[in-house]
């Protein structure tokens, strides 16, 4: 009887691991490049309006790709500069994790914490802008991650918070709030990782603690 349960314990996870790997590619593997740019900062490939959900993104250290819509928008400057912080950290991908580290206290890995329950594992929404390292734990204690919505979309992912301490889903901390939001209560939108936390400050100038450690940083 256990021999047989085991069995089928080592099948469901089997599955869910095949899963996870189908998942992943189907989302990566749906982009046609219609036309490049190059420009002194690596170059921008002109993607079909589906790709990645038409969501701008960067692909290696060198590529930024954008939907011809995305190009054309008021906001396309200020979006290649958010994804060119993305290039520099995949460039430089060590300063980067240490100022994480050392000025903002999170470890980044590239394999989830031990503790994090195997439902959260399978279901990370892939972002190509953090995937060298997607898991991002917080004073040694908070993971956060995006997990995907009830829509099961890109843009419906959900940005979950666990506690390896406490072993449960939990509300951003309050410390984190303090460090990361401005003193009026506007926080990153992309929380989910370091890597967006920083392209969104410095894109949008947001002044909090963190900001401010970060801009004296990147002097």
């Amino acid at each position: 009887m256990k021999t047989a349960l085991t069995v089928f314990v080592v099948f469901l996870l089997f599955c869910l691991s095949l899963y996870m790997v189908i998942n992943f590619f189907t989302i990566s593997d749906d982009c046609t490049v219609l036309r490049t740019i190059e420009t002194e900062d690596g170059t921008i490939e002109v993607v079909n309006p589906t790709c990645k959900e038409g969501l701008p993104h960067t692909s290696g250290p060198n590529t930024i790709r954008m939907t011809a819509a995305a190009l054309s928008e008021p906001r396309a400057p200020s979006t290649l500069v958010h994804e060119r912080v993305h290039l520099d950290q995949k460039r430089s991908s060590k300063a980067w994790y240490d100022f994480y580290k050392h000025t903002w206290g999170y470890t980044l890995l590239k394999t989830p914490p031990p503790g994090l329950p195997y439902k959260y594992q399978y279901d990370l929404r892939p972002n190509p802008d953090t995937a060298d390292a997607p898991w991002a734990v917080w004073q040694e204690r908070y993971v956060f991650f995006p997990n995907y919505g009830p829509k099961r979309t890109l843009k419906d992912a959900e940005v979950k918070v666990w506690d390896l301490q406490d072993k449960q889903i939990v509300d951003v901390p309050p410390a984190w709030r303090s460090a990361f939001c401005s003193g009026n209560g506007k926080c990153p939108h992309q929380y989910e990782h370091p890597h967006e936390i920083a392209a969104e400050y410095i894109t949008e100038k947001l002044v909090t603690p963190a900001s401010a450690k970060l801009f004296a940083w990147v002097k």
